[in-house]
């Protein structure tokens, strides 16, 4: 009677009941990681903070690209030879994210808005686009290509697998992959997020080193991480 009369209070309040089993709740901790992996981490105050700490040019692929303003920025800052944009572009008019009406009003589609922002660097043939299932998109991609990878696409823990499965095989040796939403939960969705766990396991399996967490206000922070090597990572002021 009284745990019905909390949860009556709560849902009044406007908040949700999350059921979950012991076992969905394991499922979704991540493993623990070594100290070593550590040694030369640093932490950022936003992902936009790290990006001037990050090595310039290469050829580059952000993972779920929304509306293109992170594009913008990595565009800038990281300079790349080639950007690769990936996405499904499934936003709609009556279907934005973040309260969002600028496909409304631009009156254009998802992807026919991205590809209009960023037409000039399209026709310069220093962007791609590629529609489709992250995985699928990376999959087509040349082996040991990218030289930093922005993944920002699924949020579970099968979706996180699937995508990490396949830059295994196309980042090179000296690869830097910044993992947004890097929490375990969205409190506001109320949606349990897989990405920690499958970027742990892959952490533990390839060896990779942190070099930075990238801190975030709504705590959906960025994990940048590189396979640890014998050479520390050189870091801007770091003699």
């Amino acid at each position: 009677m009284f745990k019905r009369a909390i949860k009556n209070w709560l849902s009044r309040k406007g908040y949700s009941i999350i059921k979950a089993s012991p076992q969905d709740v394991d499922s979704m901790i991540p493993l623990s990681l070594p100290q070593h992996l550590f040694e030369n981490s640093r932490v950022c105050a936003s992902r936009e903070d790290v990006l001037p700490l990050l090595p310039k040019g290469g050829i580059i692929a952000e993972v779920g690209v929304a509306y293109g303003n992170f594009s913008a920025l990595l565009l800038e800052i990281l300079q790349p030879e080639k950007f690769i944009a990936i996405d499904s572009y499934a936003f709609t008019t009556d279907n934005e994210p973040w309260k969002q009406t600028i496909l409304k009003e631009s009156k254009l589609s998802h992807l026919e808005y991205y590809k209009d922002r960023f037409k000039n660097e399209i026709i310069a043939g220093k962007v791609e686009v590629h529609q489709g299932l992250s995985w699928d998109c990376l999959a087509k991609l040349p082996d040991r290509s990218l030289d930093y990878v922005y993944l920002d696409a699924g949020h579970t823990y099968d979706e996180v697998v699937k995508d990490i499965l396949q830059l295994k095989k196309k980042i090179k040796d000296t690869a830097i992959i910044q993992f947004n939403d890097y929490t375990l939960f969205d409190a506001f969705a109320f949606v349990p997020y897989g990405v920690p766990k499958a970027i742990h396991e892959f952490i533990t399996e390839e060896n990779l080193e942190v070099l930075y967490l990238c801190l975030h206000r709504q705590f959906f922070c960025d994990l940048v991480v590189r396979k640890k090597t014998a050479t520390p990572f050189s870091f801007p002021g770091q003699s």
